[in-house]
């Protein structure tokens, strides 16, 4: 399988030199805006690296990793599915924008072509699923350092999954991975700064079968206190299940 990357900071180097050392998969090709960081993973892992978005597409590539920002699914995803290929999300917050999923939903669907979104830096995504249907409400607790806040402490938001996906792009997309599993709706957030060595998420999710409680604990990359290695990981074991042929979950 020929994999590209959008997005070469903290998820998308990790990935990428994953992919350079796997099996069945081809790191074909990588991009960024910033195109320093883009030359350094480059030389590093000897792959070719885009000057622009286009020269990018213009790739053999089977599959894009979206791990840049709202802002690249904005600019790239319509790109992406109208070139042929199909595409990983992480930063699911820019469907907090209903029009905008709408409208990637739906030529997705016209053009044959899937969009895949990790379960990110959360635990238990496919249960919570299962049971999207008949849920009654579900309740998300983030706690991260102040750095992840630019210093401040206390509690940073309170209100809707879609909200905390707009406002707190780097830190909630979370939430939005939530909001898209079972509704935005109904989805409450909150998010507290304070001093923790980890990120911290917790899930309370009830419904007519039973509630579950979830608290995921995530050791932070170094490189990047808001990002969880849990979110370059579900990456990788997103591209795993594409590839098999028996999935879990």
């Amino acid at each position: 399988m020929k994999v590209g990357i959008i997005g070469c900071g903290s998820i998308g180097g990790f990935v990428a030199k994953w992919l350079s050392k796997a099996d069945y998969f081809e790191l074909v090709s990588i991009f960024d805006i910033d195109r320093e960081k883009a030359l350094r993973l480059a030389e590093e892992l000897k792959v070719n690296v885009a000057e622009n978005i286009d020269e990018f597409l213009k790739r053999d590539m089977d599959i894009v990793i979206e791990a840049a920002s709202q802002q690249a699914v904005f600019d790239y995803a319509e790109k992406v599915l109208m070139s042929g290929k199909d595409l990983i999300v992480l930063s699911v917050g820019a469907f907090a924008n209903e029009e905008f999923y709408s409208k990637i939903k739906s030529l997705a669907a016209k053009l044959g072509r899937k969009i895949f979104i990790p379960s990110g830096a959360l635990a238990g995504v496919d249960a919570i699923k299962a049971m999207a249907d008949y849920v009654e409400d579900v309740i998300l607790i983030t706690r991260k350092s102040p750095s992840s806040f630019d210093g401040k402490k206390g509690v940073i938001f309170e209100g809707t999954a879609k909200d905390a996906a707009r406002l707190y792009p780097r830190n909630l997309n979370v939430a939005a991975t939530l909001g898209i599993a079972v509704g935005f709706d109904k989805v409450k957030v909150t998010a507290i700064a304070e001093d923790v060595d980890e990120n911290i998420h917790e899930i309370i999710a009830k419904s007519k079968f039973g509630e579950i409680k979830i608290t995921v604990k995530n050791r932070k990359m170094e490189d990047n206190p808001k990002t969880s290695y849990l979110a370059a990981l579900s990456v990788i074991k997103t591209l795993e299940n594409i590839k098999g042929n028996i999935v879990v979950g």
